[in-house]
């Protein structure tokens, strides 16, 4: 478990068909294969082994975790004992964004394994603009590369198609008319021929997205759910090729998914990935749960006093890459929440997310000291002269509606609007509606349907 830098040597210990940076995609994907219906208690002895080569390495190459020196040798020790190791685990102190803004230097490795060049690295400013930046390798490239592929197979997607993405660009690929690609690209690519793609940026007006929408008449199209609700909104039917829209970036409100089914006649897919870690869930093929990729991450689930949620309960996301030695993060504390689902009847036994629920800032809070997730909200919509809305809680008792709209409101409809929000909310919170011209993004094109400006 060591590194040639202090006499020790970190191992690739799992999955076994991981066997190095240089592994051929193919044949990680016949691992991937095969992985995905391994028994769960496999799944986390695999996880055990391969958690304690990270953390060793992490001890001996990252200042920032030298304290860890003695729990990092107790986990050692419970290699048999995966109850006692868990639990072990659990004591390791919780990795929060604030400390990795401010100590990154310090967890990044001083030193790089064989095999384990960098390979870049990955910035994501979030909704608060703040940056948080990771370091990656040639090995977690690959593992994301694998992984992309998987969800495709998954999900059946004919790769002679066309595929288009409503994605953050950088300045210089911001043309209104979209990029143009003769193929899917990588990872697709270097394994299957593949129809055209585009991509354009998330952050233009809505108008000139639905505009490259109707020209490139993607089957498949890559986005956030608020842009696939806005789409929706201006457009009077579907793009006639558009088969699936598989949403990132934001949590799948249940109401928009009912909604492209029964309008647009198009299915959803969901994943949900972090810039931090990579790929953590992808919706199931059979079934609308999300499966933990277990393959690349430890993800817990964790309510307020740190234990693991039960089935059914909703508490923040810990997550642990176990394969990336350039910047390791143990135990690092997404700002998500999320509910833990039951045991998923197609046969995969990897822990199940029933819903990703959003950040702390997503967090409803009420007068009488209730605090929740708020749900339905695009009830709303049934306001016909409402393009677009975002909830802003100011006071425990206030509650901002900043609407987009087509027309200016009637006064019945204000205060239909008025009773829709208190509805939905589940209180008679004072309820403020300011009409705006556009409601703004997160710097990546984040959209928050529901934002609370109370201190948590």
């Amino acid at each position: 478990m060591d590194n040639p830098a202090s006499g020790h040597h970190w191992r690739l210990r799992w999955p076994g068909f991981l066997e190095t940076a240089e592994t051929p995609l193919r044949k990680l994907l016949e691992g991937l294969d095969d992985s995905q219906y391994w028994t769960a208690d496999a799944l986390l002895l695999g996880q055990q082994l391969q958690v304690t080569e990270t953390v060793c390495w992490a001890v001996e190459n990252s200042p920032y975790y030298a304290t860890l020196r003695a729990p990092a040798h107790e986990l050692a020790k419970l290699a048999g004992d995966p109850d006692a190791f868990w639990c072990a685990w659990r004591r390791l102190p919780i990795l929060t964004k604030q400390a990795l803004r401010a100590h990154g230097n310090e967890i990044n490795a001083r030193t790089h394994a064989p095999g384990h060049r960098p390979a870049g690295k990955n910035v994501t400013s979030g909704s608060t603009g703040t940056p948080v930046e990771v370091h990656t390798t040639r090995l977690t490239q690959l593992i994301w590369n694998s992984l992309t592929v998987r969800e495709h197979l998954w999900q059946h997607r004919n790769f002679s198609k066309r595929l288009g993405a409503i994605r953050f660009l950088p300045e210089t690929g911001r043309d209104p008319r979209g990029y143009k690609a003769q193929s899917w690209g990588s990872p697709v690519a270097k394994l299957y021929p593949s129809g055209p793609a585009s991509a354009i940026h998330i952050g233009l007006p809505t108008d000139a997205l639905a505009d490259w929408l109707i020209e490139f008449d993607p089957h498949y199209l890559l986005t956030s759910p608020s842009i696939a609700a806005a789409l929706m909104d201006i457009l009077d039917t579907r793009p006639p090729s558009l088969e699936e829209i598989r949403c990132m970036f934001e949590p799948v409100d249940p109401d928009l998914e009912r909604r492209l089914a029964d309008e647009w006649q198009v299915r959803c897919a969901d994943t949900y990935s972090a810039n931090e870690v990579g790929y953590i869930a992808f919706r199931c093929p059979e079934a609308r749960n999300l499966h933990l990729q277990a393959e690349g991450v430890v993800v817990e689930i964790l309510d307020e006093s740190g234990a693991p949620c039960a089935v059914g309960e909703s508490g923040r996301v810990v997550v642990s890459s176990l394969h990336n030695l350039a910047t390791p993060l143990l135990r690092y504390d997404l700002g998500d929440y999320a509910t833990v689902g039951a045991k998923c009847s197609c046969g995969r036994e990897s822990s199940v997310i029933e819903r990703v629920l959003g950040r702390v800032r997503n967090l409803a809070r009420s007068p009488e000291g209730k605090r929740f997730w708020p749900v339905s909200l695009s009830r709303i919509r049934h306001v016909k002269s409402i393009r677009q809305a975002q909830y802003v809680q100011t006071a425990l008792d206030a509650i901002e509606l900043r609407i987009v709209l087509n027309r200016p409101l009637r006064s019945d409809e204000h205060d239909e609007v008025v009773k829709s929000v208190q509805s939905a909310l589940g209180y008679p919170y004072l309820v403020t509606v300011v009409p705006v011209a556009a409601l703004d993004r997160g710097p990546t094109g984040k959209f928050e349907e529901f934002l609370s400006l109370i201190d948590p």
